[in-house]
Formats: structure tokens, sequence, C-alpha cells
């Protein structure tokens, strides 16, 4: 027996069929039911009508002068209204009764019963009926009390026409009410005509004739309908195993079916063309179209393959992921075409390095990825990382000029380091990156200790993220004191963060995760803010502090907002200009042209806010950006100062420092000063504001007026003897 499946052509058509068939069958049999129902409903109403109409006649005729039928306006009983003197005789059972109820019974087909009021329980107790046990005797006693559903419309003196529970069944009933000489409900006249259900036989009959046709017609459609369409579309099956046994590379035959003249031959020639041209579309789909290499494609389903090869027990394998460094430079120097040869060149020189068992592909970019069986140990694969970085290292001779470039290779061994194609992957630019950190131009081979510094990272970019929503960072204040007076001449505001379940967490570990993740922005927003506010509240306090230095990232200075955002912050608490010192880092020079690093600089100036250039010789110096942007103070890295007494050249370079910046009329800060000698000799160079830990540590505001009212009364004899 053929099975269908629902989602194949025939099925679908089959499916359609039966919908039709089904559809069809069920309105024309709908159709019948609803009118025999309908017909069925009203003949049940003619009925019951008819045994009341019959029941008060019997009744009225029987015992003429004692019952009195009231009738509606069509005639239906509503009422039997007991003749003066006649109630209690008329509500008790007498052998009569017996008679007339077989006879009512008789006459309508059905049963009947006379019941009697009784008002202290509010029920109608039943007195004579047509019901008997099976022996012949009288069943047990029987009341209509209240959820029987005709005892509302009895006790309100209505009649009642309807279904009601006997026995566990339901019967099709009329009840009369009984009415005293004066009116009152006194008692009850029903009668039935059966079983509801028996009434209803022909409709049931009717909807189970209905279902057993449907599904005949049903099995009837789908096996035609199937029969039919799966022998018309046994071509395009096979042409459909064709198509799939090509794409894997398992069918070299011709196409069939291609002279057919129907829809099935225009399938089949139109396969036949794209069989023909699978080779070239596989080419494009899996190499890179600048270098030839595998593309980003072809390394994602060979990195899977050797992946699972090498977890099964076959072949190791290492993954190799190398990021040229610095590209970037090429391509601004000489133009994209230089880049384009540049990659060209590289992928030859990587290729020809790793040997022909290895998959060498460019995944986007200046990036690349060898796959490459491991033959020997790590010291092998080493030799051959060190090979390719050696000739990666000689100078590349292209036509728009000689180019010298490095790169960072994070290598992964296989099944060692990953246990799937996703984690190899991942943990391949880990080891990159960690390369990259440890100064480029070099290999790395990944470790488990990497993963967790990165996993560590992104715990704490959480953790920081939460700190600076919840205003858990808070602001410590280092004076930096003139060494000659020991006057104030301003304060650096340094971010501290308190975790409350692991401590202070050190700036060195969460501003660079700040400044990786984007979060310096905002946390760079909340320093301004909270600086501003603590700068407000020491002038309300009479405390004169001179200026507040924020440290400004990079990320930061370049927001378009950036001067809107001091600005704003400077008016909300009535600051002036000079109570704010801006520092930047030499890394502002990196990337951004001077023009630009001038035009940031110079509005911030316009605001009146200070600018200092943090840490000064100790990254990416331009002698002449002092000159061209408008610096007003030069803090000196404690690169320069610390042991200074002991070593010449750093005295030299110390004083060449200082000679610069106040021959460009900037105020001179020297940071780090820690010891007694550092401090005699910056001040033997001349250098009148100094800011470390010789004086005092990073303390919070509330703490700073009364360290800085300390340091001015302490002697320079007094801060020696402390600092020793």
């Amino acid at each position: 027996m053929q099975v269908i499946n629902v989602n194949s052509v025939s099925g679908r058509v089959a499916g359609f069929l039966a919908i039709i068939v089904v559809v069809s069958v069920s309105i024309m049999a709908g159709l019948g039911y609803i009118k025999l129902a309908g017909v069925t409903e009203a003949n049940s109403q003619i009925r019951i009508d008819r045994a009341a109409r019959a029941a008060s006649s019997i009744l009225d005729h029987a015992l003429d002068g004692q019952f009195t039928v009231i009738r509606g306006e069509e005639g239906r009983p509503q009422a039997l209204r007991l003749a003066p003197g006649t109630q209690q005789d008329a509500l008790a059972f007498r052998p009569l009764y017996d008679d007339l109820l077989k006879e009512i019974g008789a006459t309508n087909q059905g049963a009947a019963n006379l019941f009697r009021l009784n008002a202290t329980a509010a029920t109608f107790d039943r007195f004579a009926t047509t019901f008997r046990k099976p022996d012949g005797s009288m069943p047990p006693p029987m009341s209509i009390s209240q959820g029987h559903p005709a005892w509302t419309n009895l006790m309100s003196n209505q009649p009642h026409m309807g279904e009601v529970p006997v026995m566990g069944r339901m019967r099709l009933a009329y009840l009369t009410p009984i009415q005293s000489p004066s009116g009152n409900v006194a008692g009850a006249l029903a009668v039935d005509v059966g079983w509801a259900d028996d009434l209803t036989i022909a409709r049931d009959e009717l909807r189970s004739t209905i279902l057993v046709a449907s599904g005949l017609l049903l099995i009837i459609a789908l096996g035609l309908g199937l029969s039919i369409v799966s022998s018309a579309l046994a071509p395009l099956r096979k042409l459909a195993t064709f198509a799939n046994d090509v794409a894997a590379g398992k069918n070299d035959d011709a196409v069939p079916y291609t002279d057919k003249k129907d829809e099935i031959g225009a399938l089949a020639q139109g396969l036949s063309r794209v069989v023909d041209l699978q080779t070239e579309l596989r080419i494009l789909a899996y190499k890179d179209a600048l270098t030839g290499l595998d593309n980003r494609a072809r390394y994602l389903a060979d990195l899977a393959n050797v992946t699972g090869e090498s977890l099964a027990g076959g072949r190791n394998w290492v993954l190799i992921h190398i990021d040229l460094d610095n590209f970037k430079d090429t391509n601004d120097a000489y133009g994209q075409k230089a880049g384009d040869a540049l990659l060209q060149r590289v992928g030859a020189v990587i290729k020809d390095a790793v040997g022909t068992d290895a998959k060498v592909a460019r995944l986007t970019g200046d990036s690349f990825t060898v796959l490459m069986p491991k033959v020997g140990n790590a010291n092998t694969v080493a030799a051959t990382c060190k090979q390719m970085l050696d000739k990666l290292a000689k100078p590349f001779a292209l036509p728009q000029g000689e180019v010298l470039v490095s790169a960072s290779m994070g290598l992964v061994s296989l099944p060692k380091d990953a246990k799937s194609a996703d984690e190899a992957h991942r943990n391949a630019g880990i080891a990159v990156r960690k390369a990259k950190e440890q100064g480029r131009g070099r290999f790395v081979f990944f470790a488990e200790e990497m993963n967790e510094a990165v996993q560590k990272q992104i715990v704490i970019e959480r953790m920081l993220r939460e700190a600076i929503d919840n205003g858990e960072i808070a602001l410590f204040y280092q004076p930096q004191i003139n060494p000659f007076t020991h006057e104030l001449m301003g304060v650096e505001a340094l971010a501290r963060w308190h975790h409350e379940e692991l401590g202070m967490i050190s700036p060195t570990e969460f501003i660079p995760v700040a400044e990786s993740t984007g979060l310096i922005i905002e946390l760079g927003t909340h320093i301004i803010e909270t600086a501003c506010r603590q700068a407000r509240a020491w002038l309300n306090e009479g405390f004169d502090f001179n200026h507040v230095s924020v440290n400004v990232s990079p990320a930061q200075l370049w927001q378009p907002n950036f001067t809107n955002l001091v600005k704003q912050k400077l008016e909300k608490y009535g600051l002036e200009g000079h109570h704010l010192c801006v520092e930047v880092t030499e890394g502002i020079f990196v990337d951004y042209s001077n023009e630009k690093i001038s035009q940031v600089l110079a509005n911030l100036r316009q605001l009146g806010v200070i600018l200092a250039l943090d840490d000064f010789g100790s990254g990416y110096s331009s002698l002449g950006c002092l000159n061209q942007l408008p610096i007003e103070q030069l803090k000196i890295d404690r690169a320069f100062v610390a042991d200074v007494h002991r070593d010449p050249r750093k005295q030299s370079l110390l004083r060449g420092i200082v000679a610069l910046g106040q021959s460009l009329k900037l105020a001179i800060v020297v940071e780090g000063v820690e010891t007694r000698e550092e401090l005699m000799m910056v001040k033997l160079v001349g250098c009148n504001s100094i800011q470390g830990f010789f004086y005092s540590r990073p303390v919070p505001a509330q703490d700073l007026i009364a360290r800085v009212a300390e340091i001015a009364k302490e002697t320079v004899e007094t801060v020696r003897e402390k600092a020793s």
C-alpha cells in the first residue's frame, strides 16, 4: 500500500480532491440533516401540543364540573382550574384517576402523571401515574422540586413544555398547572409523548449515514486521485532524485526525459542546463575572487568536516587564524588596488608555506585561515608559523611602492582545544586577540585560560553595565600640590568601583572593558556629571579647588554631542569653564586628522574648559601638535619619574620635557611622585604641580578638604618624614 506524503504534489492534489468531496457531501447532507432536524422538532412540538390538548379535554370531560380548562389564544391549555369545594378530593388519589391517566397515556402514546403542591416543601408530589414497576406495582414516590426544568414555570402558575428527566433519561412533556378555585397553583397535570431521544432516531440515523457515506467517498477519491496523480508525477520524482544526486556529486549521467514535449520535458531540459553549469557554480560558491583561495563558506564547511574527523578518532588538525597587522595603513597610503595586490601576495606566501595538504582560505578583509593536518608535535607547527611570519616580514615590492606588513596568528589544536567547529573558530579568534595584545607579529597557541579571561570580561561588562545604571561607580579625588608652597593646584577625579560581593575592582580591570564594549560613553558621562556636581558642592562650601580634572577617552571625545554635553553639565551646576579640566591621552592622534582634533578641542576651549594632555610621552607623541592644539596643561607620565634620581638619562628626559612644556607656556603636572628623592628631583627641574602618593592617595570627596588642609599645614621636612 502506497503511503501518502502530504508534502508531495500527489499528496496535495489527493488532499484537495478529498476536501472537495468532503465539502460537497457535507453541504448536501447538511442541508438534508438540517431539514430533517427541523421537521423532527416541529413534529415533536405538534405531538406534545396535541397531547396536552387531549389530556386536558379527557380530564375535563371525565370529571365534568370539577375542572375547567383555561386555554390561551391558540387554544393550548394554560391551566386546569378546580371548581369550588372540589380541591381536596380532586388532588387526592382515587381509582378513577388510574383509568383516566391510562386513557390519556394510550391516546398520546406516552405517560401521564398528576401532582399535588406541597406548599411547605415547595414541591409537587406525584399522587397518580401511568408508570409501573416491572411487576405491575406502583413506582416509588416522585416530586418536582427546585432544579427541575418545570419547577419554576409551575411555581409561577405557567405551563411548561420541553424535556424533563425521568429515570436518568429525558422525556418530551407538557405540564399544565392545576389551580385552586381562587386561581393559585395547587398541582399539575403532566403528559408526555415518550422518550425524547426516540423522537430523534431518524435524525441520528441520517447523521450516521452521512458520516459513513462521506468516509467511503473520501477513501474512493483519495485512492483514485493518488493513483492518477502519482502516475503522472513519476517522472518528476525521478528528476528530483537525479537533481539530489547531482547536488551531492553522486551522478554524472545524462538527465532523463529531455526528449518529452510536455512540462516534464521542459523541466528536464532546464535541469540539464543547470548540470552543465554545476562545476562553474561550485567554483564561484567556494572560491575567493580576489586571491583564488577558498572563501568563508568553504572554510566553514571544511572546519566542520575536519572537526568531526578529529573527534571521531581520525587525523588531528591545527586551525591557524591569521590577521594582518595595520593592513588599513596600506590602503590609506597607497590605495585599494595596492591593498588588493598585497592580499594576493600574502595569500600566495601562506599557501606556499603550509604545503599542499593544508586548506587555505580568506575569510574577509585581511583575515586568513589555514586548516593543516597535524604532523609531529607543537614544535613542528611552531616552525611552520615562524616560517610564515619570516616570509611575511620581508618587504613586498608593489607597483605603488615597497610595503612592510606583519601578522598575528592564533592556533587551535583539534580535537584538544575544541569540541565543535563553532568553538574552534571562536577559540582561534581569542588566540589571535591574545597575539595582538602581546605586541603583534607573533603566533599564540590557544589555552583555556584565554577563554576564561574572555568570559571574565563578559561578566565584568555585565556587572559594569549594572553598576553604571545603579550609580555604583564613585569618584575619588587626588590633589595636585605645589611642592614649593603646598598650595592646591587642582584635583583629578578618578573612578572607583566597589562591588558588593567582589570588593574593590581596579580601574585597570574595568576601564579597558568599558572602552572595548562602548560602555566608556555612559561611564564618561556619569563621571563628568558626578565631578560637576561635586565641584558645585565644594564651591557652596567655600572650598577653592581651582579645577577638577576628568579623563576623557577618544571614543567619548569623538561623540558628536560631546561639547554640548560638557556645556549642559556646566550650566546645570552653575560652573565656569575653568572649573573643569578635560584630560585627553595621546590616543586621540590615532586614526584622526589634526584638523578634526583641533576642531573638537577648540570647541571645548570656547567653553573656557582647561585642556590637558595626559600621560605625555607614554604613547603616540606628536611634538608638532603641542604647538598647534589648544593644550594648556601637560601631564608627565610616571614612567619618567620612577627612580629618576638614580637614572641620569631619565633626568635629562624629564628636564627636556619640562623645558619644552614651559617654553610653550604649558602648565606642567608631574604624575606618580611617591618618594622624597623623586620629589626633590621634580622640584629641581622646576615643576610646580605634583600629583602622587607622596602627598595623597585618591580620597573620597568628603575627605579631600581635610587632607588638603593637612598638606597645607605640613612643612617640607614633615612631608619627607612621613614619606620615608
